[in-house]
């Protein structure tokens, strides 16, 4: 049998709920939650003006209820440019480590972005944040006009981070946007925790192996590409989140599918892959699809007083662009795994939450 095929997942209605609030139509990444000590602290992020993070809190709650807050990168060197905060980590000391996803705007006829990836520290919950430095950038002159996917013309974004079980290693999971169509998808880098302050020894799975990143080079993709971004309809995978499932004991990606497209990169599906081992790249499972349309970032959020983001079990929350009407239930062995895609479209979230998100 192979790797993780006694694995089910099943998608329930249960009562609408959102990460994000009013004003905000939607939520613009993935977006990180952290429980401790009966408190929830939620980080929710948007495009306009320009990409810029908001902070939600919940006492007492397994989700945030209180104000939108929007949070201060106090030493920004570049305010102009769009950062989304997608990952949040607690330190053992209880300071929070994230990475940001950023855009610099490129002046195409149309203007389009460039995305980057950087990590940063907050001291006080949250609330304010400082840059630690730049984690994966693309070059400025690798920008390409000719891109026709409507958002983007290269670089690196969208991902997620979650450190390994014995919490020695970062792993990144992003989305490679770069020209070359053949390192272009989801990919991995990693560096060690304890490098936190200073994360500079990163490592690509590259070629079936970790090898240290050396000037400009590229990872191989764990799932790639049918057509490149830079096309106006791509078949690619993007978005990933990944949070360890403590009922299933391994490791689950959620993902985007967009395909048939025009200029808007639309959303034709969300993926599931499984693996044991951060440290094997190899060892995802084909992703299998559990949402047909739906919404972008999609995520798996655990329902423990100390589950988020990042850990779950055997029932969580099921979110799409910060929005809920579903359980997601995980089985292992006894029954016949099951993955009948449940079709989420506009008219769905419209009559959920009367209002669609895109």
């Amino acid at each position: 049998m192979p790797a993780h095929a006694d694995i089910g997942v099943v998608l329930v209605p249960a009562a609408p709920l959102l990460l994000h609030a009013p004003p905000l139509r939607r939520t613009d990444s993935n977006s990180p939650l952290l429980r401790r000590g009966g408190r929830t602290l939620a980080f929710v992020s948007h495009y306009q003006p320009r990409g810029h993070t908001y902070r939600r809190t919940g006492e007492n709650s397994l989700w945030p209820g209180g104000a939108l807050d929007p949070v201060k990168l106090i030493d920004d060197p570049t305010p102009e440019v769009g950062k989304w905060i997608q990952s949040v980590w607690r330190a053992p000391d209880g300071r929070l480590f994230g990475w940001y996803h950023a855009e610099e705007v490129v002046p195409c006829a149309k203007p389009l972005f460039l995305p980057h990836i950087g990590t940063l520290q907050s001291q006080d919950e949250g609330k304010t944040w400082r840059t630690v430095g730049e984690v994966l950038r693309a070059p400025y002159a690798e920008a390409d006009c000719s891109y026709q996917n409507g958002f983007l013309t290269g670089g690196y974004g969208d991902f997620c981070v979650v450190p390994d079980r014995a919490a020695k290693w970062f792993y990144l999971h992003y989305s490679a946007y770069v020209p070359e169509e053949r390192v272009q998808g989801v990919s991995v880098l990693r560096y060690p925790v304890s490098e936190r302050e200073h994360p500079a020894a990163l490592e690509l799975w590259r070629g079936g192996r970790w090898q240290p990143k050396v000037g400009r080079q590229d990872g191989t993709p764990i799932f790639g590409v049918r057509r490149g971004w830079r096309h106006r309809d791509p078949a690619a995978w993007w978005g990933p989140a990944v949070h360890y499932n403590h009922h299933l004991d391994c490791f689950v990606m959620m993902l985007n599918w967009t395909e048939d497209g025009d200029g808007d990169i639309v959303q034709r599906g969300v993926f599931i892959s499984f693996n044991d081992d951060l440290a094997n790249p190899a060892g995802w499972s084909a992703p299998q699809r559990i949402v047909e349309g739906g919404s972008w970032y999609p995520q798996a959020i655990g329902l423990g007083p100390d589950d988020g983001d990042a850990l779950a079990g055997a029932e969580a929350r099921f979110f799409m662009s910060g929005y809920s009407a579903w359980t997601i239930r995980f089985r292992r062995g006894g029954i016949r795994p099951h993955f009948a895609p449940l079709a989420i479209s506009r008219q769905t979230f419209t009559e959920l939450f009367g209002i669609a998100p895109w």
